[in-house]
């Protein structure tokens, strides 16, 4: 029957030129599963003789593990429960090696049915190299989850437009929204407004770089902002189109802190240098000026210049209060440090405050820990925590509570003192402790220049917070331990 079938497929010698012409594996099969002919491409694909091939069938050459499925494609082909089939599965070489087939198989009915006179027509495709390619970008898809679902970077997507495609979940921890929440949505709607000069893919940016670094403001779910240091990179097509761009974003607030932090102690050593200079040339005039001011006093028995007197005496002691002040910044005391009970501070600074917070009309609530440890300091600290609450009170000029806050966390001190004042805009936060800089018509803007000062010689450190229309929170953090400089041992 078999060679019937044979030479009745010889006879059509156009499908006969075509099947041993083609680039690709065929093969002709019994409804047995056994070849009936194959063609020179099937033979180099797979090493073998085309005798030898009729004579092992495509069991031999199948890979074990793909023999189940596609017997039983096979099968529901040969009962008439479907026309073909089309299934990926490994061929195995005759040397022993394994190779990747896309095997296509149709059937050609007899006209009487299925009685055993079909012929069977299998093509199969060397998609060995696909195959390894495809392996190759599920590695490194599976590399790329990897590393995005576990960076402490964010990665993004975003079309060309701006519009956030995909982004990693540590967006969980930098900005505290969730990664689907982000999805769609148009990437510059977070930043800062003073930022978005930076911003890439905005419509009438002229920044045609394909890469870049960028430092700017994201806004966090809870409505402050972080720093962000981003990796950005445009991927193209080949007309040069953008595709997509791929950005990762690192946290670097604490970095920016502390690169400010260092920028205002140079500052404050460079104003300490220039105020010593200044101060040292103004109290020796200013101490006979009022050597001289209160003789001329004495003078006026009948007090007709009292009024004017008394003005002058008070503005050149203004004068020697801002010299001490610039004094301070020029250099740190030679005070001891010992252990000092901060309770004990707060409450001889609030008595001292008392009768200014009364006039105001505010008071001065303590909310200490009851196991605040003794900490090592100088006596000037409570110039800090004067200078502080002395703020907290005139910016309450209708009344109002002040909170003073300590408790111990690790090896540190962390004292938080809240008011209800008029707040402060937030870029002006960032100038605060410049030197005449303030928020107040008659203020110096040194008294908390002066205070940075101290904490910093305390090896300590000074935060503010402030919400215009709300209050403003200082939080000074000091170590327990001494922390005195070698220089001042």
């Amino acid at each position: 029957m078999e060679d019937s079938m044979l030479s009745h497929i010889n006879d059509d010698s156009l499908f006969l030129h075509a099947f041993e012409k083609s680039p690709i594996g065929m093969a002709l099969l019994s409804c047995n599963g056994s070849f009936l002919k194959v063609n020179s491409s099937y033979c180099n694909m797979l090493g073998y003789s085309e005798g030898e091939l009729v004579t092992i069938g495509f069991s031999i050459v199948t890979h074990p593990e793909d023999l189940e499925a596609d017997l039983k494609l096979w099968g529901k082909l040969v009962q008439g429960e479907m026309d073909g089939y089309q299934i990926e599965k490994r061929y195995v070489h005759k040397s022993g090696s394994v190779l990747w087939g896309l095997l296509n198989v149709t059937v050609g009915r007899n006209l009487q049915g299925i009685q055993g006179k079909d012929i069977f027509i299998a093509q199969i495709v060397d998609i060995t190299e696909q195959k390894a390619k495809e392996e190759e970008l599920k590695r490194i898809e599976e590399l790329h989850k990897l590393i995005s679902e576990h960076s402490q970077d964010v990665i993004l997507r975003l079309t060309p437009e701006g519009i956030i495609s995909y982004v990693s979940p540590a967006i969980r921890n930098q900005l505290g929204y969730e990664p689907e929440e982000l999805i769609g949505k148009y990437a510059y709607e977070y930043w800062h407004p003073e930022d978005m000069n930076g911003g890439w893919l905005r419509r009438g940016n002229a920044d045609q770089e394909d890469s870049r670094i960028y430092v700017y403001r994201l806004r966090h779910k809870k409505g402050h902002y972080i720093w962000q240091e981003a990796h950005s990179k445009k991927i193209r097509n080949a007309a040069g189109e953008i595709l997509h761009a791929i950005s990762m974003g690192r946290d670097i607030t604490e970095r920016i802190h502390s690169e400010d932090i260092i920028r205002r102690s140079e500052k404050l050593t460079l104003v300490g240098e220039l105020a010593a200079g200044i101060a040292h040339e103004i109290r020796n005039p200013l101490t006979s000026l009022r050597g001289f001011m209160q003789m001329y006093m004495k003078e006026d028995i009948e007090g007709t210049r009292k009024l004017r007197n008394d003005v002058m005496i008070s503005e050149i002691d203004r004068i020697n209060e801002i010299v001490s002040e610039l004094l301070v910044l020029a250099k740190p005391t030679n005070e001891v440090f010992e252990l000092r009970d901060m309770a004990h501070i707060f409450n001889h600074v609030t008595r001292l405050l008392e009768g200014q917070a009364n006039l105001y009309n505010v008071q001065i609530k303590g909310a200490l820990d009851a196991r605040l440890p003794l900490v090592q300091c100088q006596s000037s600290i409570k110039q800090v925590f004067i200078n502080i609450l002395k703020n907290a009170i005139e910016s309450m000029p209708n009344g109002g509570e002040v909170v003073i806050q300590a408790k111990q966390m690790n090896e540190n001190v962390y004292i938080r003192i809240h008011d209800e004042g008029h707040g402060i805009p937030q870029e002006e936060i960032a100038k605060i402790g410049n030197p005449f800089f303030t928020t107040k018509e008659t203020g110096t803007g040194l008294g908390l220049m002066v205070s940075m000062r101290i904490i910093q010689n305390h090896r300590g450190t000074m935060r503010i917070e402030s919400e215009v229309g709300k209050g403003t929170m200082v939080e000074v953090i000091l170590p327990i331990h001494e922390s005195r400089t070698a220089s001042e041992r």
